[in-house]
């Protein structure tokens, strides 16, 4: 090694020992809450923005059912004049019937321009509400993070301040050992640090192969088995967090006063169907009922893939079926999370899994030429 690498290691190493002193727990804690609270306040301004915008849209279907209304009474009332005109005189008055017959086709050709932007705009608020829930989901996610967060980050402070009072104690203790000691202590120190430099070594070692393991594990597992080992942590802490409730009302109130499921239906145990979604959630149903809605979502991806086979499946036929799945879930399930605990799940991974509900139609006609939408 020349010189002047040996000289770049060594700033580097200098460079590193002085952000490790400088770098303050407690002041990263307290910066990833405040990003945390910045995000909540963007999700809170982009669901006021869409409320604001499916407000705007409502307000212009209601203004075209008001126009199309007008339009029709007018187009009767011309095609009226006409009629009456017409048996009343015969051929007498023939150009003004001509006159009352073009002025009510005139009005039922507006009209109909005002029925597809009526259609356009109903399609653009089913859309918006679909933006809507899925922020408004998202919030609640963010939420429980953040109050996790809060609780963690105080734990976390009081561990690091009763680290530093001990790192000072032991400063102190060695620094008197110092004054009193011999040779013998010199060299004990002195093999004390290069021991403890090599488990460090050996740590860093040891976590630099783990990291590679898990990349390459990632890799290979892909989205959808990360999502279902994030799925797997997440309930653990949240099954962890339950029993020591129950732990913690064992404490203030006795073995005698804790019936079982006391403490909610967190702890119960529910026989339960779920079917994820995915960027919106998990949603259980009654094990009864499972044959009925898997038959139900079968009839609706059979239907599309039939209709994208023969050719027949447009935009908007795909938007009024594939709409259907999602109007089934949320009438009949229950969100997980929210609705249910997942405690009350007797398995972390979902029976049905569907593609976002905002799928798009070119994506849609790639799954149904696949497997289909349904996993």
């Amino acid at each position: 090694m020349g010189i002047f690498s040996r000289f770049r290691e060594l700033l580097k190493a200098k460079a590193h020992a002085a952000l490790e002193r400088w770098e303050d727990p407690e002041q990263l804690l307290d910066h990833s809450y405040e990003k945390l609270l910045e995000e909540r306040k963007r999700i809170d301004r982009a669901v006021r923005d869409a409320i604001t915008h499916r407000n705007l849209i409502r307000g212009e279907i209601a203004d075209l059912k008001k126009k199309l209304e007008r339009l029709h009474e007018r187009a009767k009332l011309y095609r009226l004049k006409a009629l009456t005109l017409e048996r009343e005189a015969g051929d007498k008055d023939k150009a003004q019937v001509e006159r009352y017959n073009r002025e009510a086709l005139r009005l039922l050709a507006e009209k109909a321009r005002l029925e597809e932007r009526l259609r356009e705009a109903e399609e653009r608020l089913s859309k918006a509400e679909i933006r809507i829930n899925a922020m408004k989901e998202k919030r609640i996610d963010l939420m429980a993070k953040l109050e996790e967060l809060r609780h963690r980050k105080e734990e976390l402070k009081s561990e690091f301040r009763l680290a530093r009072a001990e790192e000072r104690i032991t400063g102190a203790l060695a620094a008197l050992e110092g004054d009193f000691g011999d040779v013998d202590l010199t060299l004990k120190r002195v093999e004390e640090k290069v021991r403890q430099l090599k488990a460090r070594a050996e740590a860093s070692t040891e976590m630099a192969l783990e990291a590679t393991a898990a990349a390459a594990a990632e890799t290979a597992l892909g989205g959808e088995e990360a999502l279902k080992l994030e799925l797997e942590l997440e309930d653990e802490l949240t099954l962890k967090a339950e029993r020591a409730l129950r732990e913690l009302d064992l404490e203030l109130l006795g073995e005698g006063e804790v019936k079982p499921g006391a403490l909610g239906p967190a702890t119960a145990e529910l026989e339960l169907f779920t079917v994820a979604i995915s960027g919106g959630g998990t949603w259980a149903f009654p094990a009864e009922e499972k044959d009925e809605i898997v038959r139900k979502l079968n009839e609706i991806d059979e239907e599309l893939t039939r209709l994208n086979a023969e050719g027949k499946l447009t935009r908007e036929r795909f938007d009024a079926l594939y709409g259907e799945i999602f109007k089934l879930i949320r009438e009949r399930g229950k969100l997980v999370g929210r609705d249910v605990p997942r405690s009350a799940l007797q398995k972390s991974e979902p029976d049905l899994r569907l593609p976002p509900e905002d799928l798009e139609f070119e994506e849609a006609l790639k799954l149904l030429e696949g497997r289909g939408l349904i996993a």
